[in-house]
């Protein structure tokens, strides 16, 4: 409720997927407190992930600009909106020196953050109300539900919900009816990480779409994001069938539709997965350089094959590099895991009618 009682800001500045798992906490605090005005303190590159959203008053939108001296003084005119805004409660999320700042801009009485060791860059030294983790391989979800109890209580399963405009579900939904002839379901795969530990060969991902191509039940898209054009189109040459590569998607919202509309998605570590996740998409999520007890989907359904429980390969040296790691998850693992998903789910869904 826009200027309602109490007044409360979520500081989570970035990144994708750490926005997506904060979600959470949006629908508990407007779950309690229904006249309160809920704002969201976000960078760029994230927000449109909370753009928009039916719970959330207003959203207040970093924009840094490039050079050091251009970006403080940025920053700083940033904690200064903050502070107008006059905030009964401060939740930082994100637990770092910069949103630490802008909870210690704001002057509320109520400024709610992680002790440590979840609270880093001595973003601690801004929050009067430190909450202290039951354990340090939470799921990143839990964590911020942990938080966010020091303000509401947690009312049952917490909601996720990216809000995607008619017209954006309306141009994704014409761009499979034009792709697809819907005899088949369809697969995401989304090969392109953004850190090597996290990779899965792009030999594996054609090796898997060839798989699910040669199965006959399926249709596979390729999905990727800014910069990863080369790297989809890579995967492309490597596989002997013909998946679908899809679309360069013009934000976030476009690319949260059409995840959606697929019936299952494939991935490593990303922030696409965790926007898959949350669309609703059952998922099949592939570890091995991070920790999959902090990073798997929380939304079920999904299935994680992580390399970490997985014993090694025969030509694998006695201490893998994270890169080495991951490839111990092997196409056929990863194509038995989405059939198994796919069947589980249309199981569930007839058990439902």
């Amino acid at each position: 409720m826009k200027n309602g009682d109490p007044r409360i800001l979520i500081v989570r500045l970035s990144a994708i997927g750490d926005v997506v798992r904060a979600l959470p906490v949006l629908h508990v605090l407007r779950e309690a407190f229904h006249d309160a005005q809920i704002d969201w303190a976000i960078e760029r590159k994230a927000a449109a992930i909370v753009e928009d959203h039916p719970l959330l008053d207003d959203l207040l939108v970093f924009e840094r600009p490039e050079g050091w001296l251009e970006s403080t003084k940025a920053f700083l005119g940033f904690c200064n909106r903050v502070r107008r805004n006059r905030y009964d409660v401060v939740m930082d999320l994100h637990g770092i020196f910069k949103s630490g700042m802008i909870a210690g801009f704001s002057r509320a009485k109520r400024r709610v953050g992680f002790a440590r060791p979840r609270s880093r860059e001595g973003s601690g030294l801004f929050t009067n109300r430190k909450v202290r983790l039951s354990s340090n391989r939470l799921n990143r979800v839990e964590e911020n539900l942990a938080l966010c109890e020091a303000v509401a209580p947690r009312v049952g399963w917490p909601s996720v919900t990216i809000y995607v405009p008619p017209e954006i579900q309306e141009y994704v939904e014409g761009y499979f009816e034009e792709t697809f002839d819907g005899g088949k379901q369809i697969i995401a795969v989304h090969a392109p990480v953004d850190r090597p530990e996290k990779q899965w060969s792009l030999t594996n991902y054609a090796a898997l779409c060839d798989l699910l191509l040669s199965d006959g039940r399926f249709e596979v898209l390729l999905t990727w994001g800014p910069g990863q054009r080369e790297m989809v189109q890579r995967v492309v040459s490597l596989t002997r069938r013909n998946p679908v590569m899809a679309p360069e998607t013009p934000d976030l919202k476009h690319f949260a539709w059409l995840v959606h509309l697929a019936d299952l998605y494939v991935g490593g570590d990303t922030g696409p997965m965790h926007i898959a996740s949350a669309m609703g998409t059952p998922v099949v999520a592939l570890f091995g350089g991070t920790d999959s007890k902090k990073h798997a989907p929380y939304r079920p359904p999904y299935t994680v094959l992580d390399a970490n429980e997985l014993p090694p390969c025969d030509d694998e040296g006695a201490a893998p590099g994270a890169k080495e790691l991951m490839q111990r998850v092997t196409p056929e693992m990863a194509y038995d895991a989405c059939v198994k998903l796919l069947a589980k789910v249309g199981e569930e869904s007839q058990g439902r009618q």
